[in-house]
């Protein structure tokens, strides 16, 4: 049985996108199952990958496992906050902070959420698709 099988049986609402799992709600749990489950041991987070669709903000979490020596991807669609994954994963911190920077997505138990790339006074997030560059300064003329 593959690791995407043991996740289905484990995680039945989950969908199967090639190599990624698509959840809505079970986020937290599946990446506590992935990394636990000692026959999966997805011990690493590479990165937390952030996509704006306007509506919503697809997450993507690639994991890595040692044991098995595969990858594989987890995703979900988040408004503007979701529960973070650094009690598991504490690589996860500097990625939930660039995130949060740059696309206003808050990370509800991270005691540290800060702004890393822009400065505190800096009003909005740059990355959003809806983000109006009101500053002609930095606007570039070509």
């Amino acid at each position: 049985m593959n690791c995407i099988d043991m996740v289905k049986i484990k995680f039945p609402d989950i969908r199967i996108c090639s190599d990624k799992i698509e959840t809505d709600y079970q986020l937290y749990e599946i990446l506590e199952y992935l990394k636990g489950t000692y026959e999966l041991s997805f011990d690493i987070l590479l990165t937390i990958i952030a996509v704006d669709y306007s509506d919503y903000v697809e997450l993507i979490y690639p994991l890595l496992s040692t044991y098995l020596n595969e990858r594989i991807n987890v995703s979900t669609k988040v408004k503007d906050e979701i529960k973070t994954v650094s009690s598991i994963y504490p690589s996860a911190y500097f990625d939930e902070c660039e995130i949060y920077d740059l696309f206003g997505i808050r990370f509800a138990g991270n005691k540290k959420l800060k702004r890393l790339f822009m400065p505190s006074s800096w009003i909005g997030h740059p990355l959003k698709k809806n983000y109006e560059l009101k500053d002609t300064r930095l606007s570039w003329n070509g």
